[in-house]
C-alpha cells in the first residue's frame, strides 16, 4: 500500500512543479494599434479623410475606419471597412463623404472585440450654404432652461428630389409607399428634396394620385420617441386645398389610447389648429385650439410636453395649454403632410417648406 501512496505524493508534487513552470512563462503579447497622419480635406460639402493604421503584428480586425460626430453628438461616420487586414508596416485608409454645414469631431476607430479610439480627436468645419436663415429666424442651438437639445437640423445639405434621405439618412426617414389616412393619396418620400437651406415637400399628383410625405426625425439615429419633450419646427406652405398637415406626436406602441398630440394640424388653405386627444379613448379630442395664423407665412410651431402640462406655442406665444390628459408613454414626432377628407384636385400642386427642426428632452 505504501508504493501507491508514495506515487500519488510524487505525482502531486510533479503537478505543482509543472504549474509553477507554466505560470512563470511570459503571456502572449496583446496586439496593439496606432494611427498616424489623420487628416480631413474639405471641398465644399465633400470631406475626404485619410489615415494610416498600424498593428504590432499583422492581423485582421472586425471594423476599422474614421468615426465622426456632428455638433449635436449624432453618429455620422464614414463607411467603415469590415474584416480588414491591418499590417505591421501600416495600412492606408481613405474615406470620402458629403456633410452638411457645421463643425464635426473625428478620430480613427477600430473594433477587435473592443471599440478603440486610436490617436487624438480632431475637428473639421463645412461652410454654410447661407449665413442667413431662409425663414428669417435662425435655428436655436444648445440647451434651454429645463430642456436639453437632443436633435437639430437646418437642412444645409442639398439633396435632389427623388434621392431623399441621401445625406440625411443618419437622422431622417419618411413614410413611403402606402396610402394616407384619408385614402385619397399616397405617402411618397420621392417628393422630398432639400435646397437653399430648406426641406421641401412637392405636393402634387402622379398618375391621378395625390402625393404626400411624412418625414420622421431620428434622435441619435434611432427610430422611436421619448417621454416628455419640446418639439419646434419652422415652416410655411402654399394654401393648397385638399392637402393638410398632421404634425403629430404618436405612441411608440401604436396604441392611440396612450395619447396623440397634433400641431400644427389643418388644411393648408385653413388657419392653423392644435389638438390633444383624450387618453384611453379613440377619436375624441380633449383640447382643440384655433389660431389666426395661416401656413403661407413662416411661423415656428412648438409643443412643450411635461409631466403636468401640455402647451402649444406659435412664434413663442402661447396658443393654448392644458393640465389634463397628459400622455406619459413614449411618443415620436411625425411631420405628416397628406390629403384631407375632401382630397385635392389632381391639378393642385405646391410646396411645404421646413427651415429647421429641433427636439429637446425634458430636463427639469
Amino acid at each position: 500500500m505504501r508504493a501507491p501512496r508514495a506515487f500519488m505524493v510524487a505525482g502531486a508534487t510533479l503537478g505543482v512543479t509543472l504549474l509553477a513552470l507554466i505560470s512563470t512563462q511570459p503571456a502572449a503579447a496583446a496586439v496593439s494599434y496606432t494611427a498616424s497622419g489623420l487628416t480631413a480635406t474639405v471641398s465644399g460639402s465633400t470631406v475626404t479623410s485619410k489615415v494610416t493604421v498600424t498593428s504590432s503584428t499583422t492581423t485582421t480586425v472586425r471594423v476599422v475606419g474614421v468615426c465622426v460626430r456632428d455638433s449635436a453628438g449624432r453618429n455620422v461616420d464614414y463607411t467603415h471597412d469590415y474584416d480588414r487586414s491591418i499590417s505591421s508596416s501600416g495600412t492606408a485608409l481613405s474615406k470620402t463623404k458629403t456633410f452638411g454645414a457645421g463643425t464635426y469631431s473625428y478620430w480613427t476607430c477600430l473594433y477587435d472585440g473592443t471599440w478603440r479610439q486610436l490617436g487624438a480627436t480632431k475637428t473639421f468645419t463645412v461652410g454654410s450654404i447661407s449665413s442667413v436663415a431662409p425663414s428669417g429666424t435662425a435655428m436655436p442651438r444648445g440647451d434651454l432652461t429645463g430642456w436639453r437639445q437632443v436633435f437639430s437640423d437646418d437642412f444645409t445639405s442639398n439633396v435632389a428630389r427623388g434621392s431623399f434621405p441621401g445625406p440625411y439618412k443618419p437622422s431622417w426617414m419618411s413614410y413611403n409607399g402606402f396610402t394616407d389616412t384619408s385614402k385619397h393619396g399616397d405617402y411618397n418620400q420621392g417628393i422630398i428634396s432639400a435646397q437653399d437651406g430648406k426641406l421641401d415637400l412637392y405636393l402634387h399628383s402622379i398618375n391621378g394620385r395625390p402625393q404626400g410625405a411624412a418625414p420622421v426625425p431620428l434622435v441619435n439615429g434611432k427610430w422611436g420617441g421619448q417621454t416628455y419633450g419640446r418639439f419646434s419646427v419652422r415652416m410655411r406652405a402654399d394654401a393648397l386645398k385638399g392637402y393638410g398637415t398632421g404634425f403629430l406626436l404618436w405612441p411608440d406602441s401604436d396604441n392611440a389610447r396612450e395619447g396623440e398630440i397634433d400641431f400644427p394640424e389643418s388644411g393648408l388653405n385653413d388657419v392653423v389648429k392644435a389638438y390633444n386627444h383624450c387618453l384611453g379613448v379613440l377619436g375624441q379630442n380633449c383640447l382643440v385650439a384655433t389660431s389666426t395664423k395661416r401656413y403661407t407665412d413662416w411661423h415656428t410651431y412648438t409643443v412643450d410636453w411635461t409631466p403636468k402640462k401640455l402647451t402649444f406655442l406659435i412664434d413663442g406665444v402661447v396658443l393654448a395649454s392644458t393640465t389634463t390628459n397628459i400622455p406619459s408613454k413614449p411618443l415620436h414626432w411625425v411631420m405628416q403632410t397628406a390629403t384631407t377628407a375632401s382630397g385635392p384636385s389632381t391639378s393642385t400642386s405646391g410646396h411645404l417648406q421646413i427651415d429647421w427642426a429641433v427636439i429637446y428632452a425634458y430636463n427639469p
